[in-house]
């Protein structure tokens, strides 16, 4: 989408502002304008704002949890399984933080497909957590929070996460158990273990 069309959706939501002029994302039509203004100013950081809680979170259990796996793998591991075993954290372990990974996932034509979503809403349904906004482009955004009072949150990839979130979480276990296995193989080395046992051999 084009930049001359987000200088017209902006003022089309300007209505969806607080009277600090600052859209309030604890109330339906306070997310969909502030989502438009993240867009409209190209702040993947600011839209992560209002991403889904529950795919906030697990992006920052995905970072954490590869940042440490990182830091084992180039500590611990030998030299030529360093490269590969690195390589295979993929994108998280790059990544500063958790709107950092999600910048990087999702960039201008992400963004402006969510920007595309956005519209003044005609009809809102709530059922549990979700809320289900039909807006009046015609276009349906899902909206996520866990209690009233909160911030509310587009759904975006919230299955997919969890799943990636559950997977850093055993890889760290397994690196972390090949880490201890390969320091006590160095101590051993180091302490002359390994040479001691060589000589009786035979």
């Amino acid at each position: 989408m084009s930049r001359v069309l987000f200088l017209g959706l902006v003022p089309a939501l300007s209505l969806l502002a607080s009277c600090s002029g600052t859209p309030d994302p604890r109330t339906v039509e306070g997310t969909l304008g502030y989502m438009a203004q993240a867009v409209e100013a190209g702040d993947a950081r600011m839209l992560f704002r209002v991403v889904d809680s529950r795919a906030r979170h697990a992006m920052i259990s995905i970072v954490a949890d590869r940042h440490r796996a990182a830091e084992l793998v180039r500590r611990t591991y030998p030299t030529d399984q360093r490269d590969a075993a690195l390589a295979a954290l993929g994108d998280a372990a790059d990544a500063s933080d958790a709107p950092a990974l999600f910048a990087h996932r999702c960039g201008a034509p992400c963004m402006q497909g969510i920007g595309a979503l956005v519209g003044p809403p005609a009809n809102v349904r709530t059922a549990g957590q979700e809320t289900f906004v039909r807006t009046s482009k015609g276009t349906e955004i899902v909206l996520f929070r866990k209690n009233a009072g909160d911030w509310y949150g587009f759904v975006w990839r919230t299955a997919e996460l969890a799943a990636e979130r559950d997977r850093a979480n055993r890889d760290l276990h397994v690196i972390e158990e090949n880490a201890a296995t390969y320091e006590r193989s160095a101590a051993s080395t180091a302490s002359g273990g390994p040479r001691r046992a060589s000589a009786c051999t035979g």
